[in-house]
């Protein structure tokens, strides 16, 4: 566990699916933390080591659907691993983060983890997408991952979520943007992606970007801010 330091009354904890430190992914939230807000950095895999990680069965899972999600290890290396069989290594890093003060909880994957819970807020990129999508009236969307494994899932939890969707996979720094007129917005169904491509993206697109990390930052900004002003009124 690793904590960025600030001047703190307000505590996030960011919850990654691998091992930290990751600071790419805890770039959208450094960027929006304010004075009197500190940044908690859990790994869900920070406690296993490569071998524990590849020696891992799988769990037996109660849907054919599988998930799978891409993430790196504290020396730089990838591992690809099912959001069932992540699911109570990711609950475990939240409860982690709960004993260590968290007031809001954000879990830095595009995975939804519906099972997993906390006592306070918790901040999911995509529903917190989702809501910035509805927010903006997009109903047709293209949603782009970065690898060709997810598109099924990824279609699947997006259309489940009320849009009409069309999947691209790739890097979005080249990235083909739809022409059709009734494309409403471009969703980066990843956290993760540099601001920079991400800002190159916006500046090529004739249509919304919805970014999956910038999103749940955003989210766990407001919710820290929201806890932060119920402590002092309840302290007035």
């Amino acid at each position: 566990m690793r904590v960025v330091p600030a001047p703190t009354t307000s505590v996030v904890a960011a919850i990654t699916i691998g091992q930290t430190p990751r600071p790419d992914l805890l770039a959208p939230l450094r960027e929006r933390v304010r004075e009197g807000m500190t940044i908690i950095e859990v790994g869900a895999l920070d406690e296993l080591t490569a071998d524990d990680i590849a020696s891992r069965p799988p769990r037996p899972s109660a849907s054919a659907n599988r998930y799978p999600l891409t993430t790196r290890l504290r020396d730089g290396s990838v591992v690809t691993l099912d959001e069932d069989d992540l699911a109570p290594l990711v609950q475990h890093a939240v409860d982690r983060a709960q004993h260590a003060g968290a007031d809001v909880t954000l879990l830095l994957c595009a995975g939804g983890f519906s099972d997993v819970t906390a006592p306070g807020p918790l901040v999911r990129p995509f529903d917190a997408a989702v809501a910035t999508a509805q927010r903006i009236g997009a109903r047709s969307v293209v949603v782009a991952v970065p690898y060709e494994g997810q598109t099924s899932s990824a279609h699947r939890k997006w259309v489940a979520a009320g849009f009409d969707v069309r999947m691209i996979v790739g890097d979005i720094a080249a990235l083909d943007l739809p022409v059709d007129p009734v494309v409403d917005a471009i969703i980066l169904d990843y956290v993760g992606h540099a601001a920079r491509d991400v800002r190159a993206l916006r500046a090529r697109s004739s249509v919304a970007v919805i970014d999956l990390g910038e999103c749940g930052a955003e989210t766990a900004v407001a919710s820290l801010a929201t806890r932060g002003n119920e402590r002092e009124a309840e302290v007035r």
